[in-house]
């Protein structure tokens, strides 16, 4: 998926899909063959963390990424930053880059909530063809 197929598709997912979207495509974990809404994980059915609402959820997302190679910066849009001056955010959104400096790869996401920043980009970076 593209960047703005990412960002579309998350836009229009309430918090629990959005959770299972990040427990599968970032975390490795699969869908519940039988309880729809759930993952499976370590031959157990049950409901997904809450990464795209709960910092501390989020924060394993980050180790994730960072297994995958990734460096990371959070920080906040501000009216200096370029991304706010180029529309891409507004002032105060909260910001989660993904980077690999060496392949010159950066993958930025802006959302109100840093958690949903977090997923957000480490759904797009899965889109930049960075797979374990």
């Amino acid at each position: 998926m593209t960047r703005d197929e990412v960002i579309a598709k998350w836009n229009w997912m309430n918090p629990q899909e959005r959770n299972i979207w990040v427990a599968v495509k970032v975390m490795g974990k699969n869908k519940s063959p039988i309880n729809y809404g759930w993952i499976s994980s370590e031959g157990f059915d049950h409901y997904p963390k809450n990464y795209s609402t709960d910092m501390g959820a989020a924060w394993e997302v980050i180790q994730k990424m960072k297994s995958k190679g990734f460096s990371f910066t959070l920080n906040e849009a501000s009216e200096k930053s370029g991304s706010v001056i180029l529309g891409e955010a507004k002032s105060g959104d909260n910001m989660c880059n993904f980077h690999i400096a060496t392949k010159e790869i950066f993958i930025p996401a802006f959302r109100e909530t840093m958690p949903e920043a977090i997923c957000l980009a480490a759904l797009i970076a899965q889109g930049e063809g960075i797979e374990e």
